[in-house]
């Protein structure tokens, strides 16, 4: 007679493990209270690996798990937006085609022909650090990079709410040193499985006597151990450029390498700022030399340095942006290190500060013109579209970026590092999908 019982559920590991790689890392964080077995398989160190590579090679996945990430203007709140999804559900917002208006820009407090976009307060970190403001991040496969207005550092996953605070880099290198300023830097790099950190600390001093002893003095965070090392011979001889020195300045990660924007000093000049862009090989505490655009480098020009899409990006840039004149075209580098591949690019709308967030779509991109957020459109044949976007109960942002959710621990960062094995991120923020291996 045939068995009229409960039905088996049963599904082997192997099925059960695929299904879940699917799963947002959010959901999967609450499967874990399902049972012993399942929080253990949702932690193990090769689970996350996979669930992390399951969206480096399905773009559905990459789009589902991209999530933008911006302060607000004064830098109080940290807050997170599904921009993916929203366009998902308002695909009118990119068939929009508005026109800039030359006079006035966009410097205007009228919000109604935005777009209204809902965004998500990262509550938690104001929990644990009340009162304190988030002047600066980086994010890299899924982990935020924080730096607290008390220069406390802070690592943090806003996919579990995570965090671990990082010990604090020495800054006694020698008795009259003054760091009035401070260069990071955060990424991982595929080749050796290794999350990087570093720390600039700029030595200006007073006294002329002590001019031998300017520049940068890196340190390198090393997570097993929790402690930085560093070089005590001597500086590296460059400091920020004055558009940098107006707040704490993340490198541009691109090709392994952090990048700032810097004044050399071995051609050093008080009233002549000689540009050029440092690139830093982290494990190494080296660093090489990358030319400006020819008719940027004398130094008769403020500029700034940053990424566009996957290319180094240099805008032009006032001393006082609020009250400063606009501009409407900016550099990429389209061959790394390669000076003759400098291509200037133009925006129908006219800025002080000009910015990429890191999100793009095969359409538009997310720039943040001073402190507003557009979707541009660089299609040459239809170079003036564009849409305002508008956070609700938000509106005006400081600073923007781009992270993936993932289930990286925090916690056990340390302990999994050996056992890591990820794709690289370096351009997988882009709209136009493509594959790339672990190598």
């Amino acid at each position: 007679m045939e068995d009229r019982g409960e039905p088996n559920l049963y599904l082997p590991p192997e099925i059960m493990d695929d299904i879940l790689l699917w799963l947002p890392a959010k959901s999967l964080c609450r499967f874990k209270c399902v049972s012993k077995p399942w929080k253990a398989m949702i932690s193990d160190t090769h689970f996350v690996k996979r669930h992390i590579n399951r969206a480096t090679e399905n773009k559905d996945v990459f789009l589902q798990r991209r999530r933008v990430i911006f302060t607000d203007a004064a830098d109080n709140g940290l807050y997170t937006l599904d921009l993916d999804e929203f366009l998902k559900n308002h695909k009118h917002v990119l068939l929009k085609n508005h026109a800039a208006d030359t006079d006035n820009g966009i410097d205007n407090d009228d919000d109604e022909e935005d777009e209204q976009v809902a965004a998500t307060k990262l509550d938690y970190i104001y929990r644990e650090q009340p009162s304190v403001r988030v002047p600066f991040f980086h994010s890299c496969n899924g982990l935020i990079l924080l730096e607290l207005s008390d220069l406390e550092l802070y690592l943090v996953n806003p996919a579990t709410s995570e965090s671990k605070h990082l010990a604090k880099p020495p800054l006694d290198y020698y008795e009259f040193h003054n760091y009035n300023y401070h260069l990071y830097g955060f990424g991982f790099d595929s080749s050796s499985s290794q999350y990087q950190l570093v720390q600039g600390d700029i030595c200006i001093h007073d006294d002329d006597i002590f001019l031998g002893w300017w520049g940068t003095w890196f340190s390198v965070y090393n997570f097993e151990t929790d402690s930085w090392r560093h070089k005590l011979s001597s500086p590296h001889p460059y400091i920020p450029a004055s558009s940098q020195m107006h707040r704490n300045e993340n490198g541009v990660m691109l090709n392994g390498r952090f990048h700032w924007l810097m004044k050399s000093l071995k051609r050093y000049n008080y009233d002549d700022e000689a540009f050029v862009i440092v690139a830093l090989d982290a494990p190494l505490i080296r660093t090489r030399e990358i030319p400006l655009p020819p008719e940027l480098s004398s130094g008769s020009q403020l500029v700034k340095l940053g990424a566009f899409r996957e290319w180094l990006c240099i805008t032009l840039a006032t001393v006082e942006p609020h009250h400063a004149e606009t501009y409407s075209e900016f550099w990429v580098m389209k061959e790394y290190g390669v000076r003759e591949s400098w291509t200037k690019m133009r925006v129908s709308i006219p800025y002080a500060e000009l910015s990429h967030s890191g999100f793009w779509t095969e359409s538009h991109d997310l720039m943040v013109f001073g402190e507003r957020l557009i979707l541009y459109n660089f299609d040459e044949e239809n170079p003036q579209s564009f849409q305002n976007l508008s956070v609700r109960e938000i509106g005006k942002v400081g600073r923007v970026g781009v992270y993936i959710e993932s289930l990286v621990s925090v916690r056990d960062l340390i302990r999994d590092l050996n056992n890591m094995r990820i794709n690289p991120w370096i351009d997988r923020r882009r709209g136009k999908y493509s594959y790339q291996s672990a190598g």
